[in-house]
């Protein structure tokens, strides 16, 4: 017999190992599989705030959150303070809560997006370096505001201008106050990163300072004259010696700012019985009637005469629809509260003083600024046409034909233009228009009679 076959078992080794490894691999494949894909729980390595949410499926994350958040939430208070005051924020203030769904549903996706390798990877990178997701918060930002907004109401302080009057031929002037406001912007943000941060804190109130528009500096500069007017009226006509006495005391003590505009209906307001002005000659539709706040238009042409010789800028001035007998023509402004206002802008570089009083019969009107140079302003007015007024003819047939009468008085109309002539040690240096102005003629009326004698 020959000699017995020899095997070779290296082949069958190898296989053997492929086999092995082979079965290792899909082992490991499938563990990974039902890993990645079948596991219904948060992977570990993954927080929720400071709640470790690993291993847990989604609902039980929702629990163990719930827990602790509703102790946490039991706890929680914003202290807001300032100086020896202090507020307490409390989450059911604001309506604060977490939405934990979305956190929860972040965790739950952490290592299953993406294709295989980028899922592993992901897994295997949370074991060293822990992922932190936190959690929304959910509150009512009105409520944070309107909290504010009531704290503002303490803490708040206007600040207080400069005040400046003239008592016995001086001007005395009160210092200003700086006030104090919160810094709603600042506050809002430090409470939310609070409420973010889900932090029990106190937080230090930040007030600015607010500085007031006028200051003493500035009313130190008024010290000269720099135009004046006065006018006279009866003081037998009491109604109007009343009313031209509350508009000028609304008007006294005025400060004009530089680039400010005055009003004098803004400054005045409504001329009616509640504000106390009472009946007295007005002119309305170019005819003297009896009206409430009668006189007042002597006030605004007697401020409108002193603005001018101060060299005010007029931005808006109306002459009355008659002549009047206090001014001259053309130097009168007539004013209707609500739609015909004198208005004029402070021009100069310092602030400017009104002064206005009563004195006997006799209105003043006297505006003080700092002086920067030795001009004077004079006012001067011509006429420049009369128009002679119709007389219109009206039939009466109870009277007889020779009688004739005059129903109405026909007033004549002007037109002027009104000047003014700056002047230096009594010398004319420059003169300027100021306005050209239409006073209408009024018609007359004459009645005639178309009765037959007898």
């Amino acid at each position: 017999m020959g000699a017995p076959l020899s095997v070779d078992k290296k082949p069958i080794k190898k296989i053997g190992i492929i086999a092995i490894v082979f079965t290792l691999i899909v082992t490991i494949c499938t563990s990974l599989y039902i890993w990645l894909f079948n596991n219904s729980k948060i992977f570990p390595g993954i927080f929720i705030n400071d709640i470790n949410v690993g291993r847990l499926t989604p609902e039980e994350a929702r629990l163990e959150i719930d827990k602790r958040l509703k102790r946490q939430l039991d706890e929680f208070v914003i202290q807001l303070v300032y100086k020896d005051n202090s507020w307490n924020l409390l989450p059911g203030d604001i309506g604060l809560c977490y939405l934990s769904d979305d956190s929860i549903e972040k965790a739950y996706k952490l290592g299953r997006e993406g294709n295989c390798f980028y899922r592993i990877r992901t897994v295997l990178n949370l074991r060293k370096n822990p992922r932190i997701i936190k959690l929304t918060p959910g509150y009512d930002l009105s409520e944070v505001e309107n909290k504010i907004d009531e704290i503002s109401k303490t803490i708040n302080k206007s600040p207080v201008d400069a005040k400046i009057e003239r008592k016995n031929g001086n001007f005395i002037v009160t210092k200003e106050v700086s006030g104090t406001e919160i810094d709603k912007e600042v506050l809002k943000y430090n409470i939310s990163t609070a409420i973010n941060n889900f932090n029990s804190i106190s937080i230090d109130i930040e007030v600015r300072a607010t500085e007031p528009k006028i200051t003493k500096e500035d009313l130190d500069s008024i010290r000269d004259l720099i135009g004046e007017s006065v006018t006279a009226f009866n003081t037998g006509d009491r109604g109007r010696t009343e009313n031209i006495k509350i508009a000028s005391d609304d008007i006294n003590n005025t400060v004009l700012m530089p680039g400010e505009e005055f009003s004098f209906n803004d400054t005045t307001g409504p001329r009616d019985a509640k504000s106390g002005y009472k009946e007295a000659s007005v002119i309305m539709d170019g005819e003297f009637v009896t009206g409430i706040g009668g006189g007042v238009c002597q006030v605004s042409t007697t401020l409108y005469q002193a603005a001018l010789r101060s060299d005010m800028e007029i931005t808006s001035r109306q002459n009355h629809g008659l002549p009047i007998s206090y001014v001259p023509m053309g130097q009168d402004a007539t004013v209707a509260y609500g739609y015909i206002d004198l208005k004029f802008r402070n021009n100069k570089e310092y602030p400017v003083y009104m002064e206005s009083f009563v004195r006997g019969g006799e209105l003043y009107m006297r505006l003080y600024s700092k002086k920067i140079d030795n001009m004077h302003i004079n006012l001067k007015s011509e006429i420049l046409e009369v128009i002679e007024p119709k007389m219109q003819t009206k039939k009466d047939a109870n009277m007889y034909l020779w009688e004739r009468k005059v129903g109405k008085s026909g007033k004549k109309g002007y037109r002027t233009a009104t000047y003014k002539i700056y002047l230096q040690e009594g010398q004319e240096v420059k003169r300027e228009l100021v306005s050209r102005d239409y006073y209408p003629p009024k018609d007359g009326l004459i009645i005639e009679g178309t009765k037959q004698n007898m």
